[in-house]
């Protein structure tokens, strides 16, 4: 029974194994998955709701592992400004969510995994909150 748990969990590691994370992703960034893109809900849209009340604009850099499909997998937040009210997370569900990338040469495939760096700009207009 043991040798059976040991292998089975053997085999889920090699399955998903992660691919090593690039050097400019720092050791204590916080990552998002599509398994947390699909648990948060976003309420009014993606802006951040602590932003929205300090009627604030911000900018994130994030870094996001790609899957050969397009998709992204997991993304860590790199940059935040300003910090603590909220745009990390809002923008790596948004991209996690709704992000593809495609191949620069249209028969080209993608890598069975890369990494893709972004940086987004948030925009208070007075509507998102």
């Amino acid at each position: 029974m043991f040798a059976v748990v040991v292998l089975a969990a053997m085999l889920a590691n090699d399955e998903g194994a992660a691919t090593p994370l690039p050097a400019d992703i720092p050791s204590d960034a916080v990552f998002y998955t599509q398994e947390d893109a699909r648990k948060m809900h976003m309420e009014d849209g993606y802006y951040p709701p602590k932003a929205a009340n300090a009627h604030a604009s911000g900018a994130v850099t994030i870094e996001c592992e790609v899957g050969a499909d397009g998709k992204l997998i997991r993304c860590a937040v790199l940059d935040e400004t300003p910090p603590d009210l909220g745009f990390g997370k809002a923008t790596a569900v948004l991209f996690l969510k709704h992000a593809k990338i495609t191949p620069e040469q249209p028969d080209t495939p993608l890598p069975a995994s890369s990494w893709k760096k972004f940086r987004y700009i948030w925009k208070y207009d007075g509507r998102n909150g």
